[in-house]
């Protein structure tokens, strides 16, 4: 990983060795790219600032439908991961404490759920890059242009919202 932009979030992670053909990685790019999407869209109109009655009126709407979206999204769980592991989440990888972490070069599928608002499992294809000492590492390569810009602008608005939360 690089020392870049890069966010920490503690998520269920898991992390299985995995090849696919070319049409099997596209549609597993496409629906992480819909997921981070929805997930920084929803982030976003949070991050709004209240003012006019509209905009509370638009508000509670945007409550009901982040609610509905949460039950539905209960209703279609995908079954619980690992134990919350410490994730420190680049655009161009990731890296967590691992006691056995893939050897450098495995590909490998990515499962982690890096919201609670929305119960749904985010699978990343990746290779696995050479260890550190009880941590694994992995990088992103060859992602849609779709995937890649979501998964920027997700690690960069929860950098940022790291920073504002340390008062900084």
């Amino acid at each position: 990983m690089t020392d870049g932009l890069a966010c920490e979030i503690d998520m269920p992670l898991a992390w299985r060795a995995a090849s696919f053909d070319a049409a099997t990685r596209h549609n597993r790019m496409r629906t992480a790219a819909l997921l981070l999407s929805a997930l920084n869209q929803m982030e976003s109109s949070h991050e709004a600032e209240a003012g006019s009655p509209e905009n509370r009126r638009l508000e509670r709407i945007e409550a009901k439908l982040d609610l509905t979206l949460h039950l539905l999204a209960r209703t279609l769980d995908q079954g619980e991961l690992a134990a919350l592991r410490k994730v420190r989440l680049g655009p161009d990888g990731a890296q967590w404490p691992d006691p056995a972490p893939p050897p450098a070069g495995t590909a490998v599928l990515l499962v982690m759920r890096p919201s609670e608002a929305l119960p749904l499992n985010l699978e990343l294809p990746a290779v696995a890059r050479e260890p550190l000492a009880g941590e694994a590492r992995v990088g992103f390569e060859d992602l849609s242009e779709a995937l890649d810009a979501a998964l920027y602008q997700f690690v960069f608005r929860r950098h940022r919202q790291a920073i504002r939360a340390r008062g900084g």
